[in-house]
């Protein structure tokens, strides 16, 4: 029995563990990390690490068999038990290290993390009823997805930032309350243990009829947040809302297929990050790599569009015509420039200094990180980065006005401005 239960557990981690490589980057995942300098125990099933945000996941792969209060016994509340601990061995201890799969040991970073999520997926199916949230002490907030729920969301949620965007928006409309989601096939007799659950502390509760992919529905078509019949009235003390078969029309909307479209040119970004960018030894290249996969699926099609339009235009260029193309994400400047194959090292480096020294001063500092990727016609990349940079000195701005001068750059200069709708026409 135990042998089959491990059996079971293993194949619930594999199956969260290869959904989130894909959507969330093998790089950042740490499946069943070990208390590597304390006991050698498995602290959680799977966490990530991505910048400042730190994720806990526990699994339960457990069979339902009709029993809902057993199988909630066997499932959440041990899943909380494994949270708590996770928790306290992370961002209580001294030190933590930890291994990455394909890296050496390393020291968990809990002084750069500002923000922990803690999340439950409960594999069983078949449930009649299940909770979607818990709430610890008026402010420890604990997400719950059921299989199917969770795979949708990673899928469709399927970067770190928009994941991070539904999180703290589903945490703020369900704290401190109890949330389940009711299945519309739940038979009307319902047991006297299962009335009695559901009826537990009802009138601080939420009762969804549908499954949480309907409130995903109205999540997307709702510009990214919950309706206001939902959020204008979250402090009722009882609340029943039927969203049953949401998700099914908006996946089958005109909208929802052109986005899928639409959001191909985005995956520009993911593949250069994994093929090229992960893949050198050169520095700085993970920084680089974390500042691009910190923009979200939206901006990371913005993105893509104007690379494609980029090496369209290079293809076409002139011979040893130089070509810009700059675009901005808040504190972030990315520019792309051409470079040629019987260029120097020398030479590369000197493109690479005028490329930022010009773009810095045009735009008076007001960026925070520059960075620059060079392309050639293969195309091969190469990559540059400016992080927290200083004013240049008065005598470095006189000689960077003359460059731009020399070379004729930003005199007739267009700022490329693209407004990239999620739901374009």
């Amino acid at each position: 029995m135990a042998v089959d239960s491990k059996i079971k557990g293993d194949e619930g981690e594999n199956f969260v563990n290869e959904i989130a490589y894909k959507s969330f980057f093998k790089y950042w995942c740490y499946p069943g990390p070990k208390f590597e300098n304390g006991d050698k125990k498995e602290i959680c099933d799977l966490l990530i690490i991505f910048n400042d945000i730190c994720i806990i996941f526990s699994v339960k792969n457990y069979e339902f068999k009709g029993n809902h209060l057993r199988y909630f016994n066997n499932t959440i509340e041990k899943a909380i038990r494994q949270l708590n601990g996770a928790y306290k061995t992370l961002f209580k201890k001294d030190k933590v290290e930890i291994k990455h799969p394909d890296r050496d040991i390393e020291e968990f970073p809990k002084n750069q993390i500002t923000k922990i999520f803690k999340i439950i997926i409960n594999l069983g199916e078949g449930l009649n009823f299940y909770d979607i949230t818990r709430t610890q002490n008026h402010s420890d907030f604990i997400t719950i997805f059921d299989k199917e729920t969770f795979q949708t969301i990673a899928e469709e949620l399927n970067t770190v930032p928009d994941f991070i965007d539904y999180l703290e928006k589903r945490e703020l409309l369900f704290k401190n309350k109890v949330v389940q989601v009711i299945s519309s096939n739940s038979p009307k007799n319902l047991n006297e243990n299962d009335l009695r659950y559901l009826d537990e502390n009802i009138k601080d509760s939420i009762k969804i009829i549908g499954t949480e992919k309907d409130l995903l529905a109205y999540f997307f078509t709702n510009a990214r947040s919950f309706p206001k019949a939902i959020t204008d009235n979250s402090e009722k003390n009882y609340m029943v809302i039927d969203i049953e078969g949401a998700w099914e029309i908006f996946k089958n909307s005109p909208n929802a297929i052109r986005k899928e479209f639409a959001d191909s040119a985005s995956y520009f970004v993911d593949n250069l990050v994994m093929n090229e960018i992960l893949n050198r030894e050169e520095p700085l290249m993970e920084e680089i790599a974390k500042e691009l996969l910190s923009l979200n699926r939206l901006k990371r099609r913005a993105v893509g569009i104007n690379f494609e339009e980029f090496f369209d235009d290079i293809q076409n260029a002139p011979e040893g015509m130089i070509k810009r193309r700059f675009t901005e994400h808040g504190n972030l400047a990315l520019v792309f420039f051409n470079f040629f194959p019987q260029w120097g090292e020398d030479s590369l480096l000197r493109m690479f200094d005028l490329i930022f020294e010009t773009f810095a001063f045009h735009y008076q500092y007001k960026h925070q990180t520059f960075i620059l990727i060079g392309v050639s016609s293969d195309p091969y990349f190469t990559f540059q980065m400016h992080k927290n940079y200083g004013r240049f000195d008065i005598e470095d701005e006189v000689i960077i006005k003359s460059n731009i001068q020399e070379l004729g750059w930003f005199t007739e200069y267009k700022e490329q401005v693209k407004n990239v709708d999620e739901f374009p026409e």
